[in-house]
């Protein structure tokens, strides 16, 4: 059954304000800052800066964070502490997914985070990271129906939307990095690996015919990929919509192209290329197993989804809010 209304609250809510603010999102794959102009339904965005610290990578082989990928990510979060603390910026939230909340010295890494950069870092489940992005998406394409996925480096997180509000949703340990471990240990066991996977979800038929919206670095690349690709006009990703076979295309078509040419397509950071044969497999396996009718990328995500959960006093949108 779907909730009363898809804002419900992350967390405590802060007061509306026109000034700015600020979300450290720490992914398995990559931190970003991002400073908005306020909170409003569609933020306007002041600054954006990432770093490819690969959080997620050593999970896959001991359950730990990396030593080498900590340090990266530290020195990076200490470069956002101090440009937020340059911009004259109290209203800080630094939030972290699956890496984090599954290494076993995800604890250790957050208390060095505390030391080093002052940031007191929120650590999110796989619920709270589905109705966060499900939240974003639905403030960046408010009539959206149909399901949207998030793929971060560590988990995919599936979510039924419609009409605003939020319905059966699931999380899934099959990130980009993890696809990508599979795929480097044994190319043939991938298949399975994400087959077991999806088999979990027991309300796939409420997809069937209506479009999937994905959400999350690697699988913007891909839109950029088939943008490239096609020779589309206009290079903007958000809400490019694709056939629900080009997913499938994609895959085949990155089997078969160089590295080196996938460096020329604009916009695409290059920490992210090994990674996409992966993706792109996960996505036309997602798209098959829904019966969707085709393909809508989403520049907005959990980030804003963070925003639009704290749009009001109380946490909830009041009615004509979208």
């Amino acid at each position: 059954m779907p909730e009363p209304r898809i804002a419900a609250a992350l967390g405590p809510a802060r007061p509306a304000s026109g000034g700015l603010c600020a979300i450290i999102d720490i992914g398995s794959n990559s931190i970003r800052l991002v400073v908005y102009q306020g909170r409003t339904r569609v933020p306007e965005t002041i600054f954006n800066e990432k770093v490819m610290a690969g959080l997620g990578r050593g999970l896959a082989a001991n359950g730990k964070l990396a030593g080498g990928a900590m340090k990266v990510a530290v020195a990076g979060l200490r470069r956002f502490a101090t440009l937020t603390r340059a911009m004259g910026i109290v209203d800080v939230q630094t939030v972290a997914t699956a890496a984090v909340r599954e290494a076993s010295n995800g604890q250790d890494f957050i208390d060095l985070v505390a030391a080093e950069c002052g940031l007191s870092i929120k650590v999110i489940d796989g619920e709270a990271e589905s109705r966060g992005a499900a939240m974003g998406l639905v403030s960046g394409i408010p009539l959206a129906d149909g399901v949207v996925g998030d793929l971060g480096g560590g988990s995919l997180e599936l979510v039924r939307v419609s009409g605003g509000e939020m319905g059966n949703r699931i999380s899934l340990p099959i990130g980009a990095l993890r696809l990508d471990a599979v795929r480097k240990r044994e190319r043939r066991a991938l298949g399975p690996f994400i087959a077991k996977a999806l088999g979990t979800i027991d309300w796939a038929g409420e997809g069937k015919g209506k479009p999937f919206y994905m959400v999350g670095g690697s699988w913007r690349a891909l839109a950029q990929i088939h943008i490239w690709m096609t020779g589309h006009p206009l290079p903007i990703v958000h809400q490019y919509e694709m056939p629900a076979s080009a997913p499938a295309q994609l895959f085949r078509s990155l089997a078969h192209t160089e590295i080196a040419t996938l460096k020329t397509v604009p916009h695409i950071s290059t920490s992210r290329l090994p990674s996409l044969p992966g993706a792109a497999m996960l996505l036309a396996a997602v798209v098959k197993k829904l019966g969707s009718s085709s393909v809508i990328a989403s520049g907005f995500g959990l980030r804003e989804g963070l925003l639009y959960a704290q749009m009001s006093a109380d946490g909830v949108l009041e009615e004509g809010t979208y």
